[in-house]
């Protein structure tokens, strides 16, 4: 494994993940970013072996995914990542694997309770395969209020770069910890 300043980091994901400037946001750290634009779950399922062959022993894995499914009224992904996590471990024994929640974004058509819903249910799958947990709610929500400099985009849904530097610090501070 590398020293702490020089982890691998392997970004798995949707647009979240592939539109984040991992490089100049987390400084020290060697970011592989996988990320995909409207990638559903089942599609990065379906890619893991394939990802995982590529970029053998990463020293951390870290899955991002989910946000498409719930923005299409899918509520299933979370088993979806229940199956696909254990099979994430299995190819990379030893990684640790660091599930996000979702980001609390704000949007008119989706009920705020499907957010808090679906990230009890990624912090069920997280604790039942194994994996690490990153809560994105709290730092967005301490360092994003309302009326304050937003961290979303004009379609809250995708990050600004505040959004992004929150998000990076979180995953900063899980790391050192």
């Amino acid at each position: 494994m590398s020293t702490s300043h020089e982890l691998s980091l392997l970004f798995l994901g949707d647009s979240l993940v592939e539109w984040g400037d991992w490089d100049r946001l987390l400084p020290g750290y060697r970011v592989i970013n996988r990320g995909r634009a409207g990638e559903r779950v089942e599609e990065l399922a379906a890619r893991i072996p394939a990802e995982l062959a590529a970029v053998p022993d990463p020293d951390r894995i870290l899955i991002m995914s989910g946000t498409n499914n719930l923005l299409m009224e899918d509520p299933c992904f979370p088993m979806i990542l229940k199956t696909m996590l254990p099979r994430v471990r299995e190819l990379c024994p030893g990684t640790p694997v660091i599930l996000h929640s979702m980001a609390p974004m704000r949007l008119d058509w989706l009920a705020g309770e499907r957010i808090g819903t679906a990230n009890r249910q990624l912090l069920e799958v997280a604790r039942a395969t194994g994996c690490e947990f990153l809560d994105l709610v709290a730092p967005f929500t301490d360092q994003c209020p309302p009326g304050g400099r937003p961290c979303f985009l004009d379609d809250n849904i995708h990050l600004s770069s505040r959004g992004y530097a929150v998000w990076a610090e979180a995953i900063r501070s899980h790391l050192e910890h």
